[in-house]
């Protein structure tokens, strides 16, 4: 019979625990903790004498974690910061404003486009882009889809071959330059435009081409997806 000597013995650790605690001195034993539904309760010894003492769940937390969590520096453009177990989930906001984008397959290499304000979102290895009206940030304001090619139904950005880095406050802004610097094709440009649902690009020629001032708000194509619909909506339920 074959015996793997790499397999380790099971550890009872509550038979350990018990005899620990009936080996630990009793003035070695300076309080305990009493978990509650939503509360703690500190039990401390102070000679022949016991404290009692209520602490939150955040008193505790902040008591038995000795690091502090930092996001680093964060970009003008950053409007939410958080950790999931995924890592660091950010979430930016970029005002109209005319870009440089080039289309391949396109005489003209490089066009001035220009485009309403953006939520751009990172999480993990994943980043996300939707368009909203106006100029200003509205945490329940309406998602539309950007009108933009290499964008997937769910909002995630095709990045082709491009290698990316983890999303974090010292490297989103990065990914931001590199998605605008990457030329674009015409992959899944339908569904991004009312008046040119079949290809959001022949939109983008034309507003190059007239020189337009600004995006049309009234072109947009709101987000179809039951659960993000909103800027809320991306933490409650993409990044939770």
């Amino acid at each position: 019979m074959n015996v793997d000597t790499n397999i380790l013995p099971i550890i009872n650790l509550e038979n350990i625990s018990q005899i620990l605690l009936a080996n630990i001195p009793q003035d070695d034993l300076l309080g305990q903790l009493i978990i509650l539904k939503g509360q703690f309760i500190l039990v401390e010894r102070e000679g022949k004498e016991s404290k009692y003492k209520f602490l939150s769940p955040e008193a505790v937390e902040k008591a038995f974690t000795s690091k502090t969590a930092a996001s680093g520096w964060l970009s003008s453009n950053t409007i939410w910061w958080g950790k999931n177990p995924e890592g660091e989930a950010i979430i930016q906001f970029y005002s109209p404003q005319k870009y440089q984008i080039q289309i391949m397959g396109q005489e003209t290499e490089v066009m001035t486009v220009p485009m309403p304000a953006f939520l751009f979102a990172g999480c993990g290895s994943r980043y996300y882009l939707w368009a909203v009206k106006g100029r200003v940030f509205k945490p329940d304001a309406q998602l539309y889809k950007p009108p933009l090619a290499n964008v997937w139904e769910d909002s995630s950005i095709c990045f082709g071959g491009n290698s990316l880095s983890m999303c974090s406050a010292a490297t989103i802004s990065q990914v931001w330059d590199l998605f605008w610097k990457s030329p674009f094709n015409k992959d899944l440009s339908q569904g991004k435009s009312k008046t040119h649902p079949d290809n959001i690009c022949n939109q983008l020629i034309k507003l190059h081409e007239s020189k337009a001032k600004s995006y049309p708000s009234s072109d947009l194509v709101p987000v179809h997806s039951w659960k993000v619909t909103t800027p809320e909506d991306i933490i409650n339920h993409l990044f939770s």
